[in-house]
């Protein structure tokens, strides 16, 4: 049984040999094609991945960016009010200065004896409060960090 099958096998081997290797033939083909499908798929996927990964860290950069951005505009309107602040609190030394000059010049006079008009100990008084304020509390007044409003003093 088994010589018979031997037999029937080497018949056809031998009878249909072209067919045999044109079956062979297509069998690789294909297997080739179904591999360099399966090849060119991954390749794909992979391309697709990394095209993903590409856009996630552009849109991250983008988001940095506009977070540095919006930071950078901050900082800008916070210095730009600090700056304002500073000008106004200059102002307002110029102005106790020159109110405080012009308070001694008027009583020079008397202050050859170390007498002292009442209006310029109380606008000494007044600065020293000030400034303790100040040093305590900074430029600005505790509500609304605004500056404090000067008072003019009159001659």
């Amino acid at each position: 049984m088994i010589k018979n099958i031997y037999k029937l096998i080497k018949s056809f081997f031998v009878s249909n040999k072209s067919y045999f290797l044109l079956g062979i033939i297509l069998i690789v083909g294909f297997g080739s094609f179904y591999q360099l499908g399966i090849s060119h798929g991954k390749s794909m996927a992979k391309q697709e991945y990394i095209a993903l990964e590409a856009q996630q860290a552009m849109n991250t950069l983008s988001q940095f960016i506009e977070s540095t951005k919006q930071l950078t505009k901050a900082a800008n309107n916070a210095s730009y009010s600090l700056s304002q602040q500073i000008a106004e609190r200059k102002l307002y030394d110029e102005q106790s200065t020159q109110a405080l000059q012009d308070a001694l010049n008027k009583t020079a006079n008397d202050r050859t004896h170390c007498v002292f008009d009442d209006s310029v100990l109380q606008f000494i008084d007044s600065a020293r409060a000030n400034a303790a304020q100040a040093t305590t509390h900074g430029f600005t007044s505790t509500t609304d960090g605004t500056m404090r409003i000067t008072r003019k003093t009159t001659k």
